[in-house]
């Protein structure tokens, strides 16, 4: 049984975390886990509105910067391979979120140029990967940075497919 004391300090523990949680309710992140499956939807689909989640100057991963760097990097990939994304595992808040993502990128073009992939490619090599990536959100809740560890390579450039 509660006494006074107890009581009262339980009801103002109450109200002062009222506001708090009222608060938090509204600062509901835009990158919640509906926004980030269409985002991978559409990343899948090489339909630029990926991007629409951006910042216009976003920091992307490698040091590639703005949504028109963004596009014109994977504009180089493109020809040469499809690339998928898979989410394992996915979090976020009103700061932003945080992935575990599978990526398989099988080539359909031949690629001889080593800058793009780091070696010369051709068609029906595959390439799967594990990463992590955080998004970091700006004060508008668009994806103001993207960061994340070097992916694991769990299948490097396979030719067996060929």
């Amino acid at each position: 049984m509660l006494n006074r004391r107890q009581l009262i300090a339980s009801s103002l523990v109450a109200a002062a975390a009222s506001p708090s949680l009222a608060r938090a309710a509204e600062r509901r992140t835009p990158l919640d886990r509906a926004a980030y499956d269409r985002y991978v939807t559409l990343f899948n689909a090489e339909d630029p509105r990926f991007t629409d989640l951006y910042a216009d100057d976003v920091q992307f991963l490698m040091g590639i910067k703005g949504k028109s760097g963004v596009l014109a990097f994977y504009g180089r990939q493109r020809p040469y391979v499809k690339e998928t994304l898979e989410v394992e595992f996915f979090c976020s808040d009103a700061g932003g979120a945080a992935a575990e993502v599978r990526g398989t990128m099988r080539c359909y073009n031949d690629c001889s140029d080593p800058s793009i992939f780091g070696q010369p490619v051709k068609a029906g090599q595959v390439q799967v990967m594990h990463g992590y990536l955080l998004y970091l959100l700006d004060a508008r809740g668009k994806i103001a940075v993207i960061k994340g560890s070097r992916p694991e390579v769990l299948q490097p450039w396979d030719s067996s497919l060929r």
